[in-house]
């Protein structure tokens, strides 16, 4: 049995591959990443006598070495391992030059091009952000508490938006498009509600990460957009994401499983450049 782990920041995903079936799980990262660690998410596996490898890739993967136990490990380059994964999940055409956007604690741009991975762009506002600054905020960092409160709330209660400061819309831009992010927290001297800040901070994320992959989509001429990651998973915040590249003309595609993309990419190169 192939296996393969993505070391993330916030979380490690596991996949394992028995003939055309696969397996995914997820788990809370550890600081360590060591062969004890691995044992533990494979904890089904015995390394001494399995047939297949073990990819890994994310986090400090290298620290692992070249075998756990008589198994083999392939150590794949993040970049390429999201790259493989995104576009084998999306089923483009690697011919179209693809713009990727990595959307998990952090948010990172790729461009896809006739198979080849180039980290192009990227920001430190994700995922990650909307945790970190909920709990700040509304003194919670639980993502299904954070996405609920959202789903309830309007960021435009605490957003100033084009018309709020202008007289109109403004080039490509309607006036209902977001000028200052809590903007109007700084004019209004008011109570704030949970929700509408939890709106507020999903739509500040999702803008950003649109608006840097929409950059640099038309800096590489590319046709399409591609979204993964787990970040997605706050429906505020895809809706912001989607909003906010459809003023230049972008629909994102979000395909099925996006959060697994790179543990499933690691395998994938894995099996085209197999251990001796």
């Amino acid at each position: 049995m192939n296996i393969s782990a993505d070391f993330g920041i916030t979380v490690t995903d596991t996949l394992r591959k028995n003939k055309d079936k696969i397996v995914h799980k997820m788990e809370l990262s550890s600081k360590d990443i060591d062969h004890d660690r691995v044992r533990s998410l494979f904890s089904e596996i015995n390394f001494e006598s399995n047939k297949g490898f073990l990819a890994v890739t994310g986090g400090r993967h290298l620290e692992l070495g070249d075998f756990i136990d008589s198994m083999p490990i392939v150590h794949v380059n993040e970049i390429e391992a999201i790259g493989e994964g995104t576009m084998s999940l999306s089923g483009l055409n690697e011919k179209e030059s693809t713009i990727i956007v990595s959307a998990g604690s952090g948010t990172a741009c790729i461009h896809a091009h006739m198979g080849k991975y180039t980290h192009c762009s990227g920001t430190g506002v994700g995922g990650g952000t909307v945790l970190g600054l909920s709990k700040l905020l509304l003194g919670t960092s639980d993502p299904i508490e954070i996405a609920a409160l959202a789903e309830k709330g309007s960021e435009s209660e605490v957003d100033l938006i084009l018309e709020d400061v202008v007289s109109g819309p403004i080039g490509q831009l309607p006036s209902t498009t977001t000028a200052v992010n809590f903007g109007k927290v700084s004019k209004m001297d008011r109570e704030y509600a949970r929700e509408d800040i939890a709106a507020g901070i999903i739509n500040l994320v999702g803008q950003t990460a649109a608006r840097i992959a929409t950059s640099v989509a038309m800096m590489f001429q590319a046709n399409q957009i591609v979204v993964v990651g787990r970040a997605p998973s706050f429906n505020g915040l895809r809706k912001s994401l989607e909003e906010a590249a459809s003023i230049t003309g972008f629909t994102p595609h979000f395909p099925e499983n996006g959060e697994y993309a790179s543990a499933l990419g690691a395998l994938l190169v894995a099996e085209k450049n197999p251990p001796n």
